[in-house]
């Protein structure tokens, strides 16, 4: 979603996705795709400072 709206996806963020299993994590990733600028708001932190998207990730 975020190279159709021409942003700019590192190796390293895409990698973070890909590998993502949760499944709320990924709708989160999505809503916020609708919007970002940049990839990094992919990850931005929640109201209480906490980095949101780091839960229940598989390892590779």
């Amino acid at each position: 979603m975020l190279e159709k709206h021409a942003v700019d996806v590192p190796e390293d963020i895409r990698e973070r996705v890909t590998s993502c299993t949760d499944l709320d994590t990924l709708m989160l990733w999505f809503d916020r795709s609708l919007t970002a600028t940049t990839a990094e708001e992919l990850f931005a932190e929640n109201e209480d400072g906490q980095s949101e998207g780091n839960q229940n990730q598989a390892s590779a």
